[in-house]
């Protein structure tokens, strides 16, 4: 896409269509076209949701786990165990314990309840 800066906005999309509104207004057709456009990928997001929706569903049916697997003890690193215990001392507060795990504060939430 090139955007072409002047006193006034003029959209190029390159191989596409051409968007004047040097005047201050659009054109009726490359407003259609625009509006057209935004409905049909619209439409196309709602049929791929619907798809994804239904692939789920029918695993599930099929008995398949469908989603992100539990997060377990077994599941968290061993840098963390090595910087607990300055955490539990109170030598280190949560945002340092993430920062020195290189996690996020959320993930370090979620081990602290499954250590607990």
């Amino acid at each position: 896409m090139e955007i072409i800066k002047s006193k006034k906005l003029r959209l190029i999309i390159v191989g596409s269509i051409t968007v004047d509104c040097r005047n201050g207004q659009i054109d009726p057709m490359s407003q259609a076209f625009i509006q057209m456009s935004a409905v049909f990928a619209e439409l196309e997001l709602a049929i791929i949701r619907a798809r994804v929706r239904s692939g789920m569903q029918n695993a599930k049916s099929k008995g398949v786990k469908v989603g992100r697997r539990p997060t377990t003890k077994d599941d968290i690193p061993a840098v963390f165990y090595k910087h607990y215990p300055a955490f539990s001392a109170g030598k280190m507060n949560l945002s340092e314990l993430a920062r020195v795990c290189d996690l996020s504060r959320p993930t370090v939430y979620k081990y602290l309840k499954l250590i607990a």
